[in-house]
């Protein structure tokens, strides 16, 4: 009898666990949304950019890279806000910009808990950029900005921390024309501790790169681009804290992913629209997933 019951007591805790499992979570920043143009600020006037993504996975890595006996579907899936205000006057000798971004998710972007419990959705947590420089070169582009999160969502959707984020980027125009472009930027988070868990996240840096070539067409009245971009996002400290859950001691995660991406830009509309593929490879102590993404801007106002 003793040993039917402990027979029953480990299916009851391997349920649980399948239900829902608390694991290593991601950073706070969209690794993947910055692709080609990464140097780019908004144009001068107010802009929205509308960016959607979708991130589904049923794959966990351990820490060794090696697939995790977790069993969980889940499909990301969010809508990003973006409002940015670009003056005329230029600042240090570099374009200025502030932007706010309000998402709407499924889960929070870090993805704290997988599982068949996690449900709804709701407003995530908000992006507030109040300073970011571009600095137009001979033949390229460097940006620098700074921006916090703020752990405005609820339930499943919010990450329950403030944070910060520091982001360098540039690009490289090679060759008579520039119409190639190579492309580089960092996003830089540093974490506070949860509200409402003893859990302060780790630190994180996400690389983003990509290779990119614009054709001209009609006049330059239509601009395409055609390219290869990608990320490497590694955990820079461990997450601390009694609640830290026990796939996440001692473990920094990291994740890379590569994949195509295509854009349309009309200069005189001032608009631009783009898609997106980035599926990851060669993660360790998280989610493993592909990254699909459209994304539309329009600028009103400023400059024609």
């Amino acid at each position: 009898m003793k040993k039917y019951s402990t027979i029953l007591c480990l299916v009851a805790v391997a349920a649980v666990f399948a239900a829902t499992v608390a694991g290593q979570e991601r950073g706070q920043y969209l690794a993947g949304s910055r692709g080609l143009n990464t140097a780019d600020q908004p144009a001068e006037g107010f802009t929205y950019a509308n960016l959607f993504f979708v991130y589904p996975t049923d794959k966990y890595k351990d820490r060794n890279g090696n697939d995790a006996p977790i069993d969980f579907d889940l499909n990301l899936v969010g809508d990003l806000n973006v409002f940015a205000y670009t003056p005329k006057k230029k600042i240090l000798g570099a374009t200025y910009s502030a932007s706010v971004a309000i998402p709407f998710v499924t889960s929070a972007v870090t993805i704290p808990r997988i599982g068949s419990d996690i449900s709804g959705g709701g407003i995530g947590d908000i992006y507030i950029e109040p300073i970011s420089l571009g600095w137009a070169m001979k033949k390229g582009k460097v940006r620098a900005a700074y921006g916090v999160y703020a752990p405005t969502g609820v339930d499943s959707t919010t990450s329950d921390y403030w944070g910060h984020q520091v982001t360098f980027g540039g690009s490289y125009n090679p060759g008579k024309t520039g119409l190639w472009q190579i492309n580089g930027s960092s996003a830089w988070e540093f974490h506070h501790k949860k509200s409402n868990e003893d859990i302060r996240v780790g630190n994180n840096v996400t690389f983003e790169y990509g290779v990119g070539k614009t054709f001209v067409k009609n006049g330059g009245k239509q601009l395409y681009q055609f390219g290869v971009v990608g990320y490497s996002a590694f955990q820079l400290t461990n997450d601390t804290g009694t609640a830290v859950p026990v796939l996440s001691r001692g473990v920094k995660d990291r994740v890379h992913a590569i994949g195509p991406e295509f854009g349309v830009i009309l200069p005189a509309k001032r608009f631009n629209f783009l898609v997106r593929v980035l599926p990851e490879y060669a993660a360790h102590g998280r989610t493993q997933g592909v990254t699909f993404m459209v994304s539309f801007a329009k600028t009103f106002g400023g400059g024609k």
